[in-house]
């Protein structure tokens, strides 16, 4: 008895193809046990403490009007956004590179495979964490959500485009992650996420506002709080950042995407 092998188009052959990325790359990265997950929380809740007991030590129980627990998660959440984004896709390809042999494999699946795993991570580490805030007893809904859900997303598709690009640098030059930990290290202490705009004199904020992360971090703030508004966050400067990265990450992946394979 003959059977025919149903046929799948285009797009049913790609979400199947990222279905077994995922769950390839879910274990490898988090083992086969749930302890792996639990580092994707405990991470930011331990810097939080950390700066949190030092701004006690300082006698400081809130900055700019916001209790300092809330106003330190405003910050370091977004940043491991950023950072863990930005270091995932820049390997994206490197990680898959024997996969990519295979005629249903296409360059962009292992990328959009971490996009999708570290947005899940991101959305569960945010609610749990503000849940459990909530549950504590802090004000830890945001008070316009659309705007911090603008800024985030502003955040996201500007590390997509530096990631695609970081990615395409790693097919040409093998020492590229010690690009991606170059740019990311000193941000942390540039990005705002233990200080805000109102902290800092306004004849310096030049220092500061050329860094999106920033913007976005300080959009965000402003967006959680009623309590602060950002005196330079800039939604033009963030949308137009995010605009041109991802515009050219996609078309430098696009361009190159055939070395991947042969490289």
């Amino acid at each position: 008895m003959d059977v025919t092998r149903p046929h799948r188009n285009s797009w049913e052959i790609t979400k199947d193809v990222i279905f077994a990325l995922l769950m390839r790359e879910i274990k490898t990265r988090f083992g086969s046990n749930r302890l792996g997950y639990f580092w994707a929380i405990a991470e930011p809740v331990a810097q939080a403490a950390i700066l949190g007991i030092i701004f006690s030590l300082i006698g400081r129980s809130s900055v700019a009007n916001i209790p300092v627990a809330l106003f330190l998660f405003t910050g370091i959440l977004p940043f491991k956004l950023f950072g863990k984004l930005l270091t995932q896709l820049s390997a994206a390809i490197e990680a898959n590179k024997g996969l990519l042999s295979y005629r249903q494999v296409t360059a962009i699946d292992p990328v959009m495979t971490r996009i999708i795993i570290e947005l899940a991570t991101f959305l569960v580490v945010y609610c749990l964490i503000f849940s459990v805030m909530a549950w504590l007893g802090f004000d830890a809904w945001p008070d316009d959500l659309l705007e911090v859900i603008g800024a985030s997303l502003l955040l996201i598709i500007f590390t997509i485009g530096l990631g695609l690009l970081l990615c395409t640098a790693a097919t040409y030059w093998s020492d590229s992650k010690k690009l991606t930990q170059i740019i990311t290290q000193p941000l942390f202490f540039i990005s705002g996420i233990f200080f805000c705009a109102v902290m800092i004199p306004p004849q310096y904020w030049y220092l500061f506002d050329w860094n999106p992360i920033f913007h976005a971090i300080e959009l965000s703030r402003t967006g959680f709080f009623y309590a602060y508004e950002s005196p330079i966050g800039s939604w033009h400067y963030l949308s137009c950042c995010a605009l041109i990265s991802i515009s050219i990450g996609l078309a430098t992946f696009h361009l190159f995407q055939q070395r991947f394979i042969s490289s």
